[in-house]
C-alpha cells in the first residue's frame, strides 16, 4: 500500500506538469519545474531508501502510511489548484503586454544599479568580516559572516539586480550597461553559491538568468532544452550536496559523481526521513503554531536582534531557534533526533502550522503560483519579476520551509515592485502609471498560446 501511494504522488505531481504544459505550452509553467521536485521529495526518494531498507530503521509502516497519505493529499491540492487557475492564456504577444520605454528601461537599470550595489556591499562588508575572498572559502560552507542579520541578508539584493538588468536586456535596454552589471552582480552571487556547495542559491540564479532572458521574449526555448537543463541543474544540485565538504579553496577536488547517497542514505538529515519524524512528532507532542512562525518571519525577524534579544521567546516561539520550529519532540515520539539545520519540506512544514489545514494551504499556493504566472504572461511587467522570483525560490517551498521562503519573497519582491512601479510611471504625473503597451504598434497577431524556438 505504501508503495503504491508513493507511486500515486508521483504520478499526481508528474501528470500534473504534462497537463500544465499541453495546456499552456509554456515551458515556464510553475508545475513545469514544481511537479518534478515534488515527484522527487515524495515519491522517488521514499522509494530509493525502501529499496535500501532505509525506512524501518526509523518508522513503521503504520507511520508510513499516515504521513505518505498527508504528503498525497498535499500534492494533489497544490497540483490541483494550480491548474484551476487557468492554462489558456487571452493572449501573448508583444502588442497586448506591458512595454517599456526608453525611459522606463533606464529606470529599471538604475533600480537594478541601486539594488544590486546595496547587494554587493552587504556581501563585500561580510567578506572582509572573515579576512577576505580567499579566507571565506577556504574551507567547506565557509562564506563571510556579520553579526548584522540585515548585513547577512542583504546580499539577496544581488539577485534583485540581476533580475531587473535582465529583464531589462531582455527588453531592448543598453548592452553596455545591463550586461556588466549582470556580471558584477553575478560573481559574488555564484561564488558563494558554488564555493559554499548550495544548491538553493545556485537553483535560485540559474532561474534568475534563464527566466529573465526569456520570459518577456516571443519566443520561448524548446521543451527538449528545458527538460535537459532541468536534469542537469538537478543533478549539479546534488552534486553539490555530495562534495560540500571538498568544495573549497585549496581543495584537493576529490569528486564523487555519484550523487546517489543524497537520495537514499537513510540518515536523519535525509528530507523524507527528517519531514515524516516532523510530523509525527507534532502530532505525538499535540502542539502547533497557528501561523505564529510564520507571522514571526514578518513582524519580528525585521527588529535587529541588538535591539530585542528576545524577541522570538517573547513572541512564543522560541522553537525558531532549532531547525525552523520543525524539530522539537524527536527523542520523546521516535526514539532519536534529527540532524541540526536538517529541513522537512514543505507539506511537513505547514503541518506543524496549521495541523491537516495544511492541504488547504497547499491548495492556496498552488493557486497563487498559477495566478501570478497568468499575470505574468498576460500582462508582463511587474507581474514578470515577481513570477521570476517565485519561480527562484520553489527550491526552498518544495525542498525546505515557509520560514525559508517568507522573507526572501519579501526581500526580493518589494524592491522589484518598486521599481517597476517607477519604470512605468509616465513624466510629470502625479503618481499616475501609464499602462504600457497601448501606444506601441502590433507586431503580432496571435491571438494566444506560446511559441517555441
Amino acid at each position: 500500500m505504501f508503495e503504491f501511494m508513493l507511486l500515486a504522488a508521483a504520478v499526481l505531481a508528474l501528470g500534473g506538469t504534462f497537463i500544465a504544459f499541453d495546456g499552456s505550452r509554456d515551458v515556464f509553467h510553475p508545475l513545469i519545474f514544481i511537479g518534478p521536485m515534488m515527484a522527487f521529495l515524495y515519491g522517488w526518494m521514499p522509494f530509493k531508501l525502501l529499496q535500501a531498507d532505509g525506512l524501518a530503521r526509523f518508522f513503521d509502516s503504520d507511520q508510513l502510511l499516515h504521513v505518505q497519505t498527508l504528503n498525497l493529499c498535499g500534492v494533489a491540492a497544490f497540483v490541483l489548484a494550480c491548474l484551476s487557475a487557468g492554462l489558456r492564456v487571452k493572449r501573448f504577444n508583444p502588442s497586448g503586454r506591458p512595454l517599456l520605454t526608453p525611459l522606463g528601461l533606464r529606470r529599471l537599470m538604475i533600480g537594478s544599479a541601486i539594488a544590486g550595489t546595496i547587494g554587493l556591499t552587504c556581501w563585500g562588508i561580510s567578506i572582509i568580516n572573515v579576512g577576505g575572498f580567499t579566507a571565506a572559502f577556504s574551507n567547506s560552507y565557509g562564506g563571510g559572516w556579520d553579526d548584522s542579520g540585515y548585513v547577512r541578508d542583504g546580499n539577496l539584493l544581488l539577485l534583485v539586480g540581476i533580475l531587473l538588468s535582465m529583464l531589462s536586456l531582455s527588453a531592448g535596454g543598453p548592452r553596455w550597461l545591463g550586461l556588466p552589471l549582470v556580471a558584477l552582480y553575478g560573481f559574488p552571487w555564484a561564488s558563494s553559491a558554488l564555493l559554499m556547495g548550495r544548491r538553493g542559491p545556485t537553483f535560485a540564479l540559474v532561474v534568475v538568468l534563464a527566466m529573465g532572458w526569456f520570459f518577456n521574449r516571443v519566443k520561448r526555448p524548446p521543451l527538449v532544452a528545458v527538460g535537459l537543463a532541468g536534469v542537469c541543474l538537478g543533478w549539479l544540485a546534488m552534486f553539490l550536496v555530495t562534495n560540500r565538504s571538498s568544495i573549497y579553496i585549496g581543495s584537493d577536488f576529490n569528486m564523487k559523481t555519484d550523487v546517489s547517497a543524497v537520495v537514499d542514505k537513510p540518515d536523519t538529515g535525509n528530507e523524507y526521513i527528517y519531514g515524516t519524524g516532523t510530523v509525527l512528532a507534532t502530532e505525538k507532542r499535540d502542539h502547533y503554531f497557528w501561523m505564529r512562525r510564520y507571522l514571526a518571519q514578518i513582524m519580528v525577524r525585521p527588529i535587529p536582534s541588538a535591539v530585542w534579544p528576545t524577541k522570538y521567546e517573547d513572541f512564543g516561539v522560541p522553537e525558531l531557534l532549532n531547525n525552523a520550529g520543525t524539530g522539537e519532540g524527536f527523542a520523546d515520539a521516535l526514539g532519536w533526533i534529527g540532524a541540526n539545520g536538517s529541513a522537512p519540506g514543505i507539506i511537513a512544514d505547514l503541518f506543524v502550522e496549521v495541523w491537516w489545514l495544511s492541504i488547504g494551504i497547499m491548495a492556496l499556493l498552488g493557486w497563487i503560483y498559477g495566478f501570478v504566472w497568468r499575470r505574468a504572461v498576460e500582462r508582463g511587467g511587474p507581474w514578470s519579476a515577481q513570477y521570476v522570483i517565485l519561480s527562484a525560490l520553489s527550491i526552498y517551498l518544495v525542498m525546505q520551509t515557509m520560514e525559508a521562503v517568507i522573507f526572501r519573497t519579501l526581500l526580493l519582491s518589494i524592491p522589484c515592485w518598486i521599481t517597476f512601479r517607477w519604470a512605468l510611471r509616465e513624466p510629470g504625473t502625479q503618481g499616475r502609471v501609464r499602462r504600457l503597451g497601448s501606444r506601441m504598434p502590433v507586431r503580432s497577431n496571435r491571438p494566444r498560446g506560446l511559441t517555441h524556438a
